[in-house]
């Protein structure tokens, strides 16, 4: 079967660690996932914040109305919104995240720098859930990547229905040491051509299983 040879991200690394049949479907074949009410909605509620922090829309929408306050503190400062970031393997920073030889791609809502300080912040909507390590990590070693005189990250999950925030710190140090257990994570995506479904309770949502008339045989 066909070999991975795309650049890899937090979503693409969750799916093949958790069913390499799934990855196989959705980012090799590249078949139709499909959506849902609250996929539409969360991407309705990024879409008005990167809007409004542009200045595209001089309101949010009662969804994000929590986080009128942090959002325009947020928009006061010299941020960047949708960062969209690619790497090679060094983990050096290239200009576009399409061109030849990128190697990893971390998509941020919105990050800023202050003074030796970066923050990375994310927009989650539904119900508040502490998030794996992995995502956070990532966007504080992208961060820090970019922008190698940072001393400190901290990276941001802002959930937009509850009001909550989860906050991570990370120092210069600890970043640089987590690039060395992704770059042996990630080592199998590459080498692995045998696509083998991993039958779990997360076949009940997967778009691909049997159930919902998909390729899988599960």
């Amino acid at each position: 079967m066909t070999n991975f040879t795309d650049a890899w991200g937090f979503s693409k690394l969750d799916v093949f660690e958790t069913c390499k049949a799934k990855f196989y479907f959705q980012f090799i074949k590249k078949l139709p996932s499909g959506g849902s009410p609250a996929m539409e909605r969360g991407s309705k509620m990024h879409e008005n914040i990167e809007s409004y922090l542009n200045g595209w829309t001089t309101s949010l929408i009662p969804d994000n109305s929590a986080f009128q306050e942090p959002i325009d503190a947020l928009k006061a400062k010299d941020f960047k919104a949708e960062q969209a970031m690619g790497f090679d393997k060094d983990w050096n920073p290239l200009s576009d995240w399409f061109q030849k030889g990128v190697w990893l791609r971390v998509k941020m809502d919105a990050s800023y720098i202050d003074g030796d300080h970066g923050y990375a912040i994310d927009f989650k909507s539904g119900k508040y859930r502490v998030p794996s390590t992995e995502q956070p990590e990532l966007y504080g070693i992208a961060l820090h990547a970019k922008n190698p005189d940072l001393k400190k990250v901290t990276t941001e999950f802002w959930f937009l229905d509850t009001g909550e925030v989860y906050s991570r710190d990370y120092t210069a140090e600890e970043l640089l040491k987590l690039r060395k257990k992704y770059e042996k994570r990630v080592e199998p995506i590459y080498m692995t051509n045998q696509w083998d479904p991993q039958p779990s309770n997360e076949c009940r949502w997967c778009p691909y299983s049997k159930t919902k008339g998909g390729s899988c045989k599960y």
